[in-house]
Protein backbone atom coordinates (compact mmCIF):
# COMPACT_ATOMS: atom_id res chain seq x y z
CA UNK A 1 0.00 0.00 0.00
CA UNK A 2 1.26 3.46 -0.89
CA UNK A 3 1.97 5.86 1.98
CA UNK A 4 -0.22 8.98 1.78
CA UNK A 5 1.85 12.03 2.77
CA UNK A 6 2.14 13.91 5.08
CA UNK A 7 2.53 11.52 8.01
CA UNK A 8 3.29 11.44 11.67
CA UNK A 9 5.92 9.15 13.08
CA UNK A 10 4.92 7.34 16.26
CA UNK A 11 8.12 6.25 17.98
CA UNK A 12 7.95 2.82 19.61
CA UNK A 13 10.28 3.80 22.47
CA UNK A 14 8.00 6.24 24.25
CA UNK A 15 5.12 8.53 23.51
CA UNK A 16 6.86 10.87 21.08
CA UNK A 17 5.67 11.93 17.65
CA UNK A 18 7.17 13.77 14.70
CA UNK A 19 5.66 15.26 11.55
CA UNK A 20 7.04 14.54 8.08
CA UNK A 21 5.94 15.89 4.71
CA UNK A 22 7.82 13.24 2.73
CA UNK A 23 10.14 10.27 2.90
CA UNK A 24 13.30 12.41 3.04
CA UNK A 25 12.09 13.99 6.28
CA UNK A 26 11.29 10.57 7.76
CA UNK A 27 14.84 9.36 7.18
CA UNK A 28 16.21 12.36 9.13
CA UNK A 29 14.97 10.72 12.36
CA UNK A 30 16.67 7.90 14.23
CA UNK A 31 14.17 5.19 13.45
CA UNK A 32 14.03 1.74 15.01
CA UNK A 33 12.05 -1.40 14.33
CA UNK A 34 8.57 -0.94 15.75
CA UNK A 35 8.27 2.77 14.88
CA UNK A 36 5.12 3.56 12.91
CA UNK A 37 4.12 5.97 10.18
CA UNK A 38 0.51 7.08 10.43
CA UNK A 39 -0.56 8.49 7.09
CA UNK A 40 -3.24 11.00 6.18
CA UNK A 41 -5.72 8.25 5.27
CA UNK A 42 -5.36 6.57 8.67
CA UNK A 43 -3.15 3.69 7.58
CA UNK A 44 -0.25 2.56 9.72
CA UNK A 45 3.07 1.36 8.35
CA UNK A 46 5.37 -0.36 10.85
CA UNK A 47 9.13 -0.32 10.49
CA UNK A 48 9.98 -4.02 10.47
CA UNK A 49 13.19 -6.00 10.37
CA UNK A 50 13.78 -8.94 8.04
CA UNK A 51 16.67 -11.31 8.51
CA UNK A 52 19.44 -10.16 6.20
CA UNK A 53 17.23 -7.64 4.42
CA UNK A 54 17.39 -4.78 6.90
CA UNK A 55 14.53 -2.49 7.84
CA UNK A 56 11.45 -1.92 5.69
CA UNK A 57 7.99 -0.37 6.05
CA UNK A 58 5.24 -2.95 6.40
CA UNK A 59 1.59 -1.95 5.99
CA UNK A 60 -0.66 -2.80 8.94
CA UNK A 61 -4.18 -3.95 8.20
CA UNK A 62 -7.08 -1.68 9.13
CA UNK A 63 -7.00 1.98 10.05
CA UNK A 64 -5.78 3.80 13.12
CA UNK A 65 -8.25 4.18 15.99
CA UNK A 66 -8.91 7.92 16.26
CA UNK A 67 -10.14 7.70 19.91
CA UNK A 68 -6.92 5.90 20.93
CA UNK A 69 -4.86 8.36 18.93
CA UNK A 70 -6.58 11.23 20.77
CA UNK A 71 -5.50 9.81 24.12
CA UNK A 72 -1.91 9.33 22.97
CA UNK A 73 -1.70 12.80 21.43
CA UNK A 74 -3.13 14.41 24.57
CA UNK A 75 -0.40 12.69 26.63
CA UNK A 76 2.22 13.81 24.11
CA UNK A 77 0.99 17.43 24.23
CA UNK A 78 1.00 17.34 28.04
CA UNK A 79 4.61 16.10 28.01
CA UNK A 80 5.47 19.19 25.94
CA UNK A 81 3.89 21.46 28.56
CA UNK A 82 0.70 22.26 26.65
CA UNK A 83 -2.14 23.13 29.02
CA UNK A 84 -5.78 22.11 28.67
CA UNK A 85 -4.90 18.99 26.68
CA UNK A 86 -8.37 17.53 27.22
CA UNK A 87 -9.58 20.17 24.73
CA UNK A 88 -7.26 18.79 22.04
CA UNK A 89 -9.48 16.53 19.97
CA UNK A 90 -8.81 15.18 16.51
CA UNK A 91 -11.60 13.79 14.35
CA UNK A 92 -9.53 12.36 11.50
CA UNK A 93 -6.01 11.10 10.87
CA UNK A 94 -5.39 14.29 8.87
CA UNK A 95 -6.35 16.32 11.96
CA UNK A 96 -3.83 14.30 14.00
CA UNK A 97 -1.09 15.07 11.49
CA UNK A 98 -1.95 18.78 11.59
CA UNK A 99 -1.90 18.74 15.40
CA UNK A 100 1.57 17.17 15.55
CA UNK A 101 2.83 19.70 12.99
CA UNK A 102 1.39 22.50 15.13
CA UNK A 103 2.91 21.08 18.32
CA UNK A 104 6.34 20.94 16.65
CA UNK A 105 6.10 24.65 15.81
CA UNK A 106 5.25 25.72 19.37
Amino acid sequence: MVIQWPVIIEFAQGHDYAWAAGFDEVTEHRLEAGDRLLDSHGHAHVLSHANGAGLYWQHSEGVVSVPQLNIKLQRYAASLGVCCTSKLQVRTPADAIALVAWLEQH
